[in-house]
């Protein structure tokens, strides 16, 4: 056993003793303990959650994505929602021409200029 276990094991055996210990002699001072610990680690908590939310920007910025996400998800809904009557009357061909009609994607190639490394600053 390294170190940090014994000197794990003998904090919580000798918390373990008090504890019982307590239970035994004043179960009224440790309920109060234990409730002001709860209640302190609470605040602490609260605090904290309170800090971190003004830091991390407005509630107004939140408000605006969340409402962008909502109507990105009624936008894909309403394109892909149609009826299955419909759906089943379409033939093979205008499958096709749906397929066709995709937009191309707007990607540029831009050529590299592999041969003319000896123009670069750092081969100097």
């Amino acid at each position: 056993m390294n170190a940090r276990t014994v000197l794990t094991s003998v904090i919580v055996a000798l918390a373990a003793i008090g504890l019982v210990s307590m239970m035994i002699t004043s179960p009224g001072q440790l309920m109060r303990q234990l409730i002001f610990a709860v209640v302190s680690v609470a605040i602490v908590i609260l605090l904290f959650r309170l800090i971190m939310r003004k830091r991390m920007g407005s509630s107004n910025e939140d408000r605006a994505y969340s409402k962008a996400v909502k109507q990105s998800k009624k936008r894909h809904r309403s394109k892909t929602k149609y009826s299955p009557v419909r759906a089943s009357s379409f033939s093979t061909k205008s499958k096709k021409k749906q397929a066709r009609r995709k937009k191309a994607s707007h990607l540029t190639v831009i050529q590299g200029n592999k041969g003319k490394r000896g123009t670069r600053a750092s081969s100097e």
